[in-house]
């Protein structure tokens, strides 16, 4: 999994690691901001598990066919982005 990540989320990682760092170089409380982003990603990845399990209780099989792939890829990116903007 984590050869998968480097091949194919190379720039999104190095991307990443730059703006936390510049984040935390230009905060007055890196404590706070660490723990601003775990609380974030925390929130983010259990919504996204509720969402997984109702889903999966709802339909029965999620099916992710090519029709419903981009529409389940932009409710998880909107919600996502709901989170890390007002989480």
């Amino acid at each position: 999994m984590i050869k998968r990540l480097l091949r194919y989320y190379h720039v999104e990682l190095v991307l990443a690691i730059v703006m936390m760092l510049v984040a935390l170089a230009y905060t007055f409380e890196p404590s706070q901001l660490v723990s601003a982003i775990a609380r974030k990603t925390a929130l983010a990845s259990a919504g996204l598990v509720f969402y997984y399990v109702s889903r999966y209780l709802k339909v029965g099989v999620i099916d992710w066919d090519e029709e419903w792939r981009k529409k389940y890829a932009i409710a998880i990116l909107f919600y996502t982005a709901i989170v890390f903007a007002f989480g």
